[in-house]
């Protein structure tokens, strides 16, 4: 059985508090490494960073570039710059049809999911670049690859550019030992995507290949493969994790 051994690096995963991004930061905790745990939601991180054996908490609201830059300034003071960044923060929502979205709400999940993005690398990709080794794993989404299923417009939109940001990003970042990939999460077992299909979960059972939704900890899983040597080699991907509903 191959041990991954993260016990010499940190991580900072965002939208630790909860779901997929909780899961992620307590699995980068049990490989070993120190984790600061960011989210909007300061009460949620608190509680993840509590239940860590190396966690801190911190909040950060992805859409305010204040804080973001805030965020990273804290960080440096606790333990530098992190070896892994795990960004899984960011906005869904579940308004079907152009007309549905309105400008300001097109604005808001862009900035959180994509510009938040961005603006965090560019907070944190030089000062990695002068480490010699990183790992950064970004979250897009099926309704990337396939348009949006139960989300908006808006929402697959922001994840089809954080696939473009990340091959972008990998080709930077690869010289200075770098790697850069994202996951693509399915139809995946959290407290909002639950809510969401409550009425018809059934109907996805039947028709994902392996007949279940996934659960967070099967992403996780993944996401700890590209957060560590295993995955030296592989950089510009985006993993599709959704039980066989995408096979592109």
């Amino acid at each position: 059985m191959v041990t991954i051994d993260l016990s010499d690096k940190t991580a900072l995963v965002t939208g630790g508090a909860g779901g997929i991004g909780k899961a992620c930061a307590e699995t980068l905790s049990r490989a070993g490494a120190a984790v600061a745990v960011a989210d909007i939601d300061i009460g949620g991180a608190q509680k993840t960073a509590a239940s860590l054996a190396n966690g801190k908490a911190f909040g950060c609201d992805m859409g305010n570039p204040a804080s973001i830059r805030e965020l990273c300034s804290s960080l440096s003071s606790w333990f530098g710059t992190p070896d892994i960044l795990v960004h899984c923060a960011g906005l869904i929502s579940y308004r079907k049809g152009l007309q549905a979205v309105d400008l300001e709400q097109w604005d808001t999940v862009l900035d959180v999911n994509l510009r938040g993005a961005f603006l965090l690398c560019r907070e944190l990709l030089e000062p990695m670049k002068k480490k010699g080794w990183g790992k950064i794993v970004h979250f897009s989404s099926l309704a990337a690859r396939v348009g949006g299923i139960e989300a908006g417009v808006h929402y697959a939109t922001s994840k089809a550019g954080l696939i473009g940001l990340v091959r972008t990003m990998a080709k930077e970042a690869a010289p200075h030992g770098i790697n850069v990939n994202a996951v693509a999460p399915g139809i995946i077992a959290t407290k909002p995507v639950l809510a969401q299909i409550e009425d018809h979960k059934s109907d996805y059972e039947q028709s994902i290949p392996m007949r279940r939704v996934g659960l967070p900890q099967d992403v996780a899983d993944t996401v700890l493969f590209l957060c560590s040597p295993l995955s030296d080699y592989i950089t510009g991907i985006t993993v599709d994790i959704n039980g066989g509903m995408y096979m592109g």
